[in-house]
């Protein structure tokens, strides 16, 4: 991982964004002028086999698409380039999240809403179709929504470009999901393509269903070529039925029988919204009219009258501000705009001062800040502390804002010169968080050593809440325990990591079935390795303890080459029982493929989050071993996949439906990985097999 500081090109490091399949996105700054980016990274030493060129290519056009079109609602690539064996291209930041993500989060989002987001995309469509680019890969993980709610549309790596050679008739790129019925196909596209795609995504938006769903890609393959997915009215009960006709020409399976284009889809859905929405909208208007009457006047409102607010008003806002997020929940935002009123009220105080000082508005903010409320605040604090082990039932999950609403406070009456009462607060909340660390770790040895398997999951959210408990301690200016605490949570985590590869050394020596077990387990818990294994390197990054456990370390250098050598064991394992059950299954009445596939498709699966271990893991640790993992994954669902697609034409489908299906099942398990890991060479391949299955079919 690159280092906050370092240089790419014209360009700074300063934060990580996030991880993907092939590389890093980090947030950045271009240096002749400081505006802020995103940076996109591939990291070419740890792409293998014939996915290389093709993931470079895609990389390529994905920048040059990008550098190319020029939208609002279109994520705006501004550079490419290769620097030290990363390449690199540089985007738009874009505040916000994916679709899919925020559908996790607020899966039951307002109608209005959800028809703005598809107005949005079919928008960007309109331009880029304008420009010749068919994106082909829509769905929810390529759309991107802000805070605001407005989307940026991304990913234009397997677009089609009138007069590419990158894209060819009979490529099968892309998620089979979203994908309209001539792209399974193989047949060549337009951009009615991408209108079946975003009617895929506006159907679900508006259920919550997809609208194909099976239990393989064959049969998924079949529903989307042959079948018509129920309208979205019989599903959400309370849904306008206008959408039906809509979502059923948006998804009909002849794309001439579609919406010509983007603003045909735009145009219908605008007069489905006014038919379908008038009552909605005035009640909405009428609820958010009546809500504005009660809530504080909003910054912008406070700009255009502060010139006529006394200081009592001030006070007044302050106290019900105050009120609601020990009452409610403490936000950001809440707090933000609470900061900005003490900033008022000490800017009037400044101005007339004889006045204030004898304004009861002040003695009323002295008891405010000193009294009830901090009473109010200081229990609820300690009462709903993340520590770990501790059972919060009724937490409201707002705790370090209530860190962050009593600095606020100690700020303000330090400014009072009411210091000594808060500041006793906030020393006693400083040793309650310090001494929690330190009770840990008697804790954290009974999770290790007690049982067999170190309880990743527990130890994860531990030290999630220790990480918490830490920020807190920043929040309230402890700078020496704060540091103290980042030294004992890098112990902490490298207990940890020691008892995991003493774990997986055990396996590897003895095979034995308990340890196999063991190994099993850690590898269901991989988002919990992940997790401990960059914190490992993220607390011991700028300290002395580096030289122990960081990317040089005795710890991470032992753990990776366990893992590696994991995977190779795991490798050869799956194709040593394909070619055992091969040999057996050729015989009459044979169904070797039954009785193995729990453990084949098990083993297929822990092979899977090894990679996505070695992917997510910092590349500048041990690059050598992270290669020869990520290549050793590779090898072993490339043999099988020419293993499984060999055995599946030697065998007489009539004869042996069940061990067909069993193969096939098997197939679609690599190709789930496959796509995971942006392998699109071997996904495509393995996806042409199955179409090839179900057209003949």
């Amino acid at each position: 991982m690159l280092r906050t500081g370092q240089h790419l090109g014209a360009y700074r490091i300063e934060t990580l964004l996030g991880r993907g399949a092939m590389g890093v996105v980090y947030r950045g700054v271009r240096l002749s002028d400081n505006q802020p980016v995103a940076i996109k990274t591939v990291h070419t030493d740890l792409l293998v086999g014939p996915e290389r060129e093709a993931i470079l290519s895609r990389f390529r056009q994905e920048a040059a698409i990008g550098m190319r079109l020029r939208h609002p609602l279109i994520v705006r690539i501004h550079d490419y380039g290769e620097q030290d064996e990363i390449l690199y291209l540089t985007m738009q930041l874009i505040e916000g999240q994916e679709l899919g993500q925020l559908l996790e989060q607020q899966p039951t989002l307002p109608l209005r809403m959800n028809l703005a987001i598809v107005l949005q995309i079919l928008s960007a469509l309109a331009y880029a179709h304008g420009q010749g680019v068919i994106h082909r890969d829509i769905k929810p993980s390529n759309i991107l929504v802000r805070r605001d709610y407005t989307i940026a549309l991304t990913d234009f790596g397997i677009a089609h470009i009138h007069g590419s050679e990158l894209t060819h008739t009979g490529e099968l790129l892309g998620s089979p999901l979203y994908m309209p019925p001539e792209q399974l196909r193989g047949e060549s596209v337009d951009e009615r393509a991408d209108l079946f795609s975003v009617g895929v995504v506006f159907y679900y938006l508006l259920t919550h269903r997809k609208p194909f769903v099976a239990d393989s890609l064959a049969a998924l393959m079949h529903k989307v070529l042959q079948e018509e997915p129920a309208p979205p009215s019989t599903i959400n009960r309370e849904l306008p039925t206008v959408f039906d006709g809509l979502l059923q020409r948006a998804l009909a399976k002849r794309s001439a029988q579609r919406f010509k284009n983007a603003r045909e889809f735009a145009a219908a859905l605008r007069q489905a919204r006014i038919n379908a929405l008038e009552a909605t909208v005035a009640l909405s208007a009428k609820g958010e009219k009546a809500k504005s009457a009660v809530l504080p006047a909003q910054p912008d409102q406070e700009q255009s009258t502060i010139v006529i607010l006394t200081t009592e008003t001030l006070v007044e806002q302050i106290a019900a501000l105050t009120q609601q997020c020990l009452m409610e929940r403490t936000t950001r935002p809440r707090l933000q705009q609470l900061a900005e009123q003490f900033d008022r009220w000490f800017t009037l105080k400044a101005r007339v001062p004889s006045q204030m000082k004898s304004n009861v508005a002040g003695q009323r903010l002295q008891e405010w800040c000193a009294g009830e409320t901090l009473t109010a605040l200081v229990k609820r604090i300690h009462r709903d502390a993340p520590l770990p082990g501790q059972v919060l039932a009724e937490a409201r999950g707002d705790w370090l804002e209530l860190i962050g609403l009593f600095a606020l406070l100690r700020d303000a009456a330090h400014r009072l010169g009411l210091a000594s009462t808060l500041d006793a607060a906030r020393d006693q909340m400083i040793q309650e968080l310090t001494s929690a660390v330190f009770h840990y770790s008697n804790a954290l040895n009974r999770l290790l050593f007690s049982e067999d398997n170190p309880q990743l999951i527990r130890i994860s959210a531990d030290f999630t809440r220790l990480e918490l408990l830490q920020l807190a301690l920043e929040e309230l200016g402890a700078d020496v325990e704060m540091r103290a605490m980042q030294q004992t949570l890098l112990l902490f985590a490298n207990q940890v990591m020691s008892k995991i590869n003493a774990l997986i050394r055990q396996f590897l020596d003895s095979q034995d079935p308990l340890a196999r077990f063991e190994v099993t387990s850690l590898l269901v818990e991989v988002e919990e390795m992940i997790v401990l294994a960059e914190r490992l390197l993220e607390w011991g990054a700028g300290t002395a303890a580096v030289e122990a456990v960081g990317p040089g370390g005795t710890t991470m250098t032992e753990f990776l080459g366990s893992t590696q050598a994991l995977g190779r064991l795991l490798a050869d394992e799956l194709i040593q029982q394909f070619e055992q059950e091969r040999s057996r299954v050729m015989e009459p009445g044979e169904s070797a493929f039954v009785f193995g596939q729990t453990i084949f498709v098990g083993r297929l699966r822990q092979l899977g989050l090894l990679y996505r271990f070695a992917a997510r893991l910092e590349p500048s640790v041990q690059i050598e071993s992270l290669h020869q993992l990520t290549a050793e994954v590779y090898r072993c669902l490339d043999q099988l996949t020419e293993k499984l697609l060999t055995t599946l034409e030697m065998l007489d489908p009539q004869q042996s439906v069940a061990t067909t299906n069993l193969l096939w099942v098997r197939l679609s398990v690599v190709a789930e990985l496959a796509e995971q890991f942006s392998w699109r060479e071997l996904h495509q391949r393995i996806l042409v097999a199955i179409r090839h299955r179900v057209i003949a079919v």
